[in-house]
């Protein structure tokens, strides 16, 4: 009976979950749909734009497709109930995620680095630190809101949304890119939810799909997760990927919202 509560638990869990982004996503889409959205012309050129960081980082983007297949394959909540492997529970929960967002703050500033030089390389310990400290307060408030009551957690995620490629371009100070997000996206929510709603869907999918194997096959029977084991590669790699593409359609959005910005002040 256990298990199958757990199961059923993780079914509602994720098809909730999946539920309120697309209604969110279809929300967007009528509330802005007298807004040019550029989300496909963007898509489109970020392969491009893309390429000087692909060629010189690529290996790092490997080892971090990896690491984070890895880590999907590996027991983690069976390490975690052992204290004498706590630690390396906890590298497998949490590494892959932390490389994460360091590809994702070099891969930023590599796009940014036409327009504003020189960006790249004043990333440092420092900087890096900040960001992931700033960005998961950031979820973590979006998380509560989410929980508490469905509408704060959303405005403070598509408020926030911008964080990323303005920590990255102006000097990596968390608390200027957070009031700038913030400041771009007052009066453009329903802009902003629109152009990154599907791919937000894409990566809530990849995200769910491990925890809803491990949950239903790993109750069921001790080894039939393994057989989930190329999806969950999968399911890692396509997360590695979107967590990328989402960073850099940030910065799209970015430099849209802030051209328009300077327009709407230039004609005040």
């Amino acid at each position: 009976m256990e298990i199958s509560e757990k199961v059923n638990t993780s079914l509602i869990v994720s098809v909730i979950a999946v539920a309120m982004a697309c209604t969110h996503w279809a929300l967007s889409l009528f509330f802005a749909r007298k807004t040019k959205n550029y989300f496909a012309v963007d898509l489109k050129q970020l392969w491009q734009d893309s390429l000087p960081f692909l060629k010189t980082q690529w290996p790092i983007v490997t080892i971090a497709m990896i690491a984070a297949s890895w880590s999907q394959l590996q027991p983690v909540a069976e390490l975690s109930n052992r204290p004498e492997v706590s630690i390396a529970a906890t590298l497998l929960a949490y590494g892959p995620t932390v490389l994460t967002w360091i590809l994702m703050l070099f891969y930023v500033s590599y796009l940014a680095e036409p327009k504003h030089p020189g960006r790249v390389a004043t990333i440092g310990a420092t900087s890096l630190l900040l960001y992931v400290i700033a960005d998961s307060m950031i979820m973590t408030f979006s998380l509560i809101g989410l929980g508490i009551l469905l509408a704060p957690g959303l405005i403070v995620v598509v408020r926030s949304c911008l964080f990323l490629p303005i920590y990255a371009i102006h000097g990596h100070k968390p608390l200027l890119a957070i009031r700038q997000s913030w400041a771009l996206t007052k009066d453009r929510y329903w802009l902003a939810s629109s152009y990154m709603g599907l791919p937000a869907i894409l990566l809530i999918c990849t995200t769910i799909f491990p925890m809803l194997v491990y949950d239903v096959f790993g109750s069921c029977a001790q080894n039939s997760a393994k057989n989930c084991a190329p999806l969950l590669v999968v399911c890692a790699s396509l997360t590695q990927v979107l967590s990328l593409v989402i960073g850099g359609l940030l910065y799209k959005l970015y430099e849209r919202l802030s051209a328009a910005e300077n327009n709407r002040l230039k004609w005040q």
